[in-house]
């Protein structure tokens, strides 16, 4: 939204030397700004409708414009930049006053790294409520229509060459509202929204390589004649076209009727009839049903949602705008979901959702997501607008340990910290008694392990690596299990952070290269990656000891890529230096994993010697909704490639994130989603022997 001369911004104040200063100081920080000094409550209007300026500056003291005043004129323009107030003296007290009169924040021209810090993020998040204005419609409403279609109908498909519609069925037509001799001839990639248009590409091009699961299934959004949204879930398969590579889409037809009348009934029931959400009685139901099963891999959470100072927008909307606009909410919330999440509706304004995620960092990501995108939506009901926030309660719901009400209170309880702090945040609950159960399990599970690796009950377990541009094989990430006296596996989220604690990750460490180096000379994959800890690495004598192992046991070193947390390298980046840099000259591979959870994720590219990196997999929690992620997902990518490194994309769940990370140019993936459609080394099976290193 930035002219030629550079972004637009209004300082409210008498002294042009304020607006010469805020022009400086954020110029200086790369923000190349223009600022545009007003003194008059009505010039400030005109100057809002005429630059529609990305952010307000009001110097307090210094201007006989009333900052309450500023903050309605504000208000009632198009683009409603944000307000902060810039003042010698920043505290809770000045802050606190600010924000009830209209301002985001408070900054002081003394504190000049807070300044721009908070200039930065309010320009963030001004241009992302301006982009998402508009977006979202009713998606109940799309559901019927698309029931009454569906209803004993076949399958809707469309077939589609370079880009463009050559056949389709009525079913297809129907969905969109269009003739087929409308769609016939036209570009396919015009029947969807522009937000969703880069993830289809994505899938497209995989399709017509051979690179699409076949069976996964891409969730979009596709736009009707009449203009409104239409969610799809459609299923692609590569087939000929007149001697030339085509694709076929198909949206499966509705199987509801199929089912029997009391099962419908039933499950029609138990749903909240504004939201389409689970009632609180029959999502405690299936609540239960889950937890009495542990996690197929990761772990399960509650998140607790309540909208806040809901009565204040309930006085703009009215008692007759409150259910449309909880309505619009929940249909928000379930664009964020992914498939298997359980979401219900607790009467009034509260919402419950069980995930299942990797890891509670994943759910955290998740979670501020929908926060992100509820604070910056701009709601519609009837000739209405209002904004909303949120605060999110997260309690990590553990299989056997407490019961669903006793979960669900923790996570309630979260959330009304979260809301007695200010609300619009996503709050973990407060487990009181971790520091005192750590203490007690910490020395029986000390035991269990020394014991384990004196009765070799450790277990390698090896999750596949698949190329999405090349067609590799055989390349594997390597996880440890130790198996308990009962002989069950036990997770490393259980005993890692503990042999941390209790400084044993070298011997584990040592038993999984070992184990690792037998496998690779049995096996011959084509590469192994092998995760080493912080004693590894601050170990003098690990190098010595691998090239010894490696001479021993016969093994290629290029069979083999050592890699190390992002976290790890940043806590000891001299010695990891030293360490990639040996492995290197010793024939070994070297990675860094875990990317992109700090601040700078390219930075250290250019620091380590490494052939690979992981990209950290919070962030591709929602990645085909967001386009920051997609901005940091492809500025790590283009970054690795310049320096000839290959990307490896963690914990991929999903065919559309899969379809963005093709965009992207993302050399591999691992995750559930790969090892859900069967990509596996078998325990008999030799992989095929096409180098990546």
């Amino acid at each position: 939204m930035g002219n030629s001369v550079g972004i637009p911004l209004i300082v409210i104040s008498r002294s042009d030397d304020h607006a010469t200063t805020i022009n400086t100081i954020l110029r200086d920080s790369g923000h190349p700004v223009h600022c545009t000094r007003v003194n008059d409550l009505k010039l400030l209007g005109e100057q809002l409708s005429a630059l529609a300026p990305e952010l307000v500056l009001y110097f307090s003291g210094s201007t006989d414009v009333d900052l309450a005043a500023a903050a309605a004129s504000i208000t009632q323009g198009s683009t409603q930049p944000p307000l902060l107030l810039v003042h010698n003296q920043v505290d809770e007290q000045t802050i606190a006053i600010a924000m009830e009169s209209g301002a985001r924040d408070v900054v002081s021209l003394t504190h000049r790294n807070r300044l721009r810090a908070v200039v930065t993020r309010e320009l963030h998040a001004h241009r992302l409520r301006v982009a998402l204005e508009g977006v979202l419609s009713s998606a109940r409403q799309y559901k019927q229509e698309l029931r009454s279609l569906m209803s004993g109908a076949s399958d809707a498909i469309v077939d589609i060459h370079d880009g463009i519609i050559v056949a389709t069925n009525p079913a297809w037509a129907g969905l969109l509202d269009r003739t087929e001799e409308e769609l016939v001839g036209e570009p396919f990639m015009d029947l969807f929204r522009e937000a969703d248009q880069a993830t289809l590409k994505g899938a497209l091009v995989a399709c017509l390589r051979d690179k699409w699961q076949e069976g996964s299934t891409l969730s979009m959004v596709a736009c009707r004649k009449d203009g409104r949204e239409l969610p799809l879930d459609l299923q692609l398969k590569r087939i000929t076209i007149d001697g030339d590579p085509g694709i076929r889409l198909i949206v499966p037809g509705d199987r509801s009727m199929e089912q029997p009348a009391d099962e419908i009934l039933q499950h029609a029931v138990g749903k909240d009839p504004s939201t389409g959400f689970f009632q609180r009685h029959f999502f405690l139901e299936h609540l239960t049903a889950r937890l009495a099963t542990p996690p197929e891999g990761g772990i399960r959470a509650i998140a607790y949602i309540r909208p806040d100072n809901f009565s204040r927008v309930q006085a703009d909307v009215g008692l007759l705008g409150t259910e449309a606009l909880l309505m619009r909410l929940a249909e928000l919330l379930r664009e964020l979901m992914q498939p298997g999440d359980l979401y219900g509706r607790f009467g009034g304004t509260m919402f419950a959702v069980l995930v299942e995620r990797g890891t509670m960092g994943d759910v955290q990501a998740w979670a501020e997501q929908i926060q992100k995108a509820v604070s910056t939506q701009i709601f519609e009901v009837d000739t209405q607008s209002t904004s909303l926030s949120c605060t999110i309660g997260i309690c990590e719901a553990r299989s056997g340990s407490q019961t669903p009400g006793e979960i669900l209170s923790e996570a309630e309880q979260a959330c009304r910290s979260g809301r007695d702090q200010g609300g619009n945040r996503v709050v973990l609950s407060d487990v009181t008694s971790i520091t005192e159960r750590l203490r007690l399990t910490d020395s029986l599970w000390i035991t269990r392990i020394r014991a384990a690796l004196m009765q070799n009950r450790l277990r390698l377990v090896h999750q596949p690596v698949v190329g999405l541009q090349d067609e590799v094989q055989g390349v594997l990430d390597t996880r440890v299990r130790l198996i308990d006296e009962q002989g069950e596996p036990v997770l490393p989220s259980e005993f890692i952070p503990v042999a941390e604690r209790a400084h044993l990750m070298k011997n584990i460490d040592r038993w999984v290269i070992g184990a690792s180096f037998s496998f690779c000379v049995a096996r011959q994959p084509n590469l192994v990656f092998i995760r080493l800890s912080r004693e590894s690495i601050l170990d003098d004598s690990l190098l010595d000891w691998l090239k010894a192992r490696a001479q021993s046991t016969r093994l290629k070193p290029s069979q083999v890529c050592f890699q190390i947390s992002e976290e790890l390298a940043l806590q000891h980046l001299k010695e990891c230096q030293q360490t990639a840099k040996q492995l290197r000259e010793a024939g070994f591979l070297f990675a860094v994993d875990h990317l992109g959870a700090g601040r700078d994720a390219t930075q250290l590219l250019g620091h380590l010697p490494m052939q690979f990196v992981k990209i950290d997999g919070s962030l591709m929690q929602g990645l085909h909704r967001d386009k920051d992620l997609q901005r940091k997902v492809g500025s790590i990518a283009a970054r690795a490639n310049e320096l000839k490194i290959k990307t490896i994309a963690e914990r991929v769940e999903n065919a559309n994130t899969m379809a963005v990370l093709w965009q992207l140019g993302i050399a591999f993936v691992q995750g559930n989603f790969t090892q859900n459609h069967g990509v596996v080394l078998e325990s008999d099976s030799t992989p095929g022997q096409q180098a990546i290193g």
